[in-house]
């Protein structure tokens, strides 16, 4: 996982086939603006507006990124895990992961539980197994499903998660991206500012809007 500054490192050393100087038309502000457009979009970035049961306060600018693609692989005989991409933000009742379903039934989440939970259930004969649903228990950088998901022909999972707004983090906070995501992003960005041709001196809209607002 990166930040913000290492990763725009990346791309203004590509651009400029070596550290660029104050007059390279794409400055660090420009890519931090498009950087934050490109995970916005990628990671379906919105905003988490909701009111926990218990009254419990949430922080301001959170936000649900959905995370698609995630692998499910066997953990016992009768169970299954999978790994978080990124780590979401602490928040009480584990709401951090806010959703969990198969990427085949959006309609149908599989159901959280508290660490420990699926242990208790296993004493009341009517609920040990949930009457067939999908749980899942969160277990540091894991979630334990109740069931082999692979031997049901569930593969990979979408998980919802949430992280700050994307505009909030500074440039040395790791950002919400899956490392195996890194590379496509930035190969991303460098073409896009790859349209600015450096002999003509092309600054783009964010360094002009950033020139106005500091003349």
């Amino acid at each position: 996982m990166s930040t913000k500054r290492l990763i725009s490192d990346q791309i203004l050393y590509r651009l400029n086939g070596g550290s660029p100087d104050n007059s390279f038309p794409v400055q660090l502000p420009d890519v931090y603006k498009a950087l934050e457009q490109k995970v916005n979009a990628k990671f379906q970035i919105r905003q988490f507006d909701t009111n926990l049961p218990q009254g419990e306060t949430i922080p301001d600018n959170l936000c649900i990124g959905v995370y698609e693609n995630i692998t499910v692989e066997p953990f016992t005989q009768l169970k299954s895990k999978a790994t978080l991409p990124v780590m979401p933000i602490t928040l009480p009742k584990n709401v951090g992961i806010f959703l969990i379903y198969d990427q085949n039934h959006i309609d149908n989440p599989f159901i959280p539980l508290q660490r420990g939970t699926t242990a208790l259930l296993k004493t009341n004969v009517l609920l040990n197994d949930l009457m067939g649903l999908v749980s899942y228990e969160p277990r540091g950088r894991e979630v334990i499903f109740n069931k082999n998901l692979p031997q049901a022909g569930v593969t990979k999972v979408t998980m919802e998660l949430i992280v700050m707004d994307i505009s909030q983090y500074s440039e040395t906070d790791i950002l919400p991206i899956p490392s195996s995501l890194e590379a496509e992003i930035i190969e991303e960005l460098v073409q896009q500012f790859s349209k600015i041709v450096p002999d003509l001196g092309i600054v783009n809209n964010y360094s002009n809007a950033q020139q106005k607002a500091n003349p």
